[in-house]
């Protein structure tokens, strides 16, 4: 019975040793801490910025050379001039009126007239009277040359006329003549230049009562 009583304070003893050495080796466990994900939600708005669409601007179209840019069409054009290089004798002088009929093309009329005194030289005061009248057209080559200068007008165009050539004598009687009074068709060229909006100045070559006149222009 004793023996008995031993052996079971022995067993016990030892059980409880052996379970006290178990529970130091087992280290105990690590609680998890379930982190629940949570969106941080800041005060601060972000804004994103997008790049805003950039036009492209498409290039314009290139304006064509502006030609005749001296305005033909509705505008009057008078020329007032004295020739030089005249076919006879004296100092001749004319007026010529256009009125602009289309962009390029102007009509009108002219008037061209000179006289000489020859005073004694056959015998009696004797004097020679030239006219030359008519209609005439012209076409306006600024688009031709392409100018761009808005002040000057090149021309060039033709005339129908009739010239009337008269000698008088002691200023009373009218005598003959060796020029023939006729019809006659001429040509032309020149240019006008403007100073301002109306006023310039002109020259030009042709055929009438002198080779080349040179005077004033108007544009109106």
């Amino acid at each position: 019975m004793k023996k008995l009583f031993l052996m079971f304070i022995t067993v016990t003893v030892i059980g409880s040793v052996q379970a006290q050495t178990k529970r130091k080796s087992v280290k105990p466990a690590t609680p998890v801490t379930l982190v629940k994900a949570a969106s941080k939600t800041d005060n601060t708005t972000k804004v994103t910025q997008t790049a805003a669409p950039v036009a492209v601007a498409k290039p314009e179209p290139k304006a064509a050379p502006k030609t005749n840019s001296f305005q033909i069409k509705g505008a009057n054009l008078l020329n007032a001039g004295i020739g030089v290089g005249t076919y006879y004798v004296g100092l001749p002088f004319g007026v010529s009126f256009e009125h602009g009929f289309s962009k390029d093309i102007s009509g009108g009329v002219f008037v061209d007239y000179s006289s000489h005194n020859y005073g004694s030289y056959y015998g009696g005061n004797s004097k020679l009277n030239i006219v030359y009248a008519g209609v005439r057209a012209s076409y306006h080559l600024g688009e031709v040359f392409k100018v761009t200068n808005n002040k000057f007008d090149p021309y060039a165009g033709a005339s129908l006329g009739y010239h009337h050539i008269s000698w008088t004598y002691d200023r009373s009687n009218s005598v003959a003549t060796p020029y023939d009074n006729s019809i006659f068709f001429g040509v032309h060229a020149g240019a006008r230049y403007l100073f301002s909006d109306h006023v310039g100045a002109f020259a030009e070559v042709g055929y009438g009562v002198a080779a080349l006149k040179l005077g004033a222009t108007f544009k109106f």
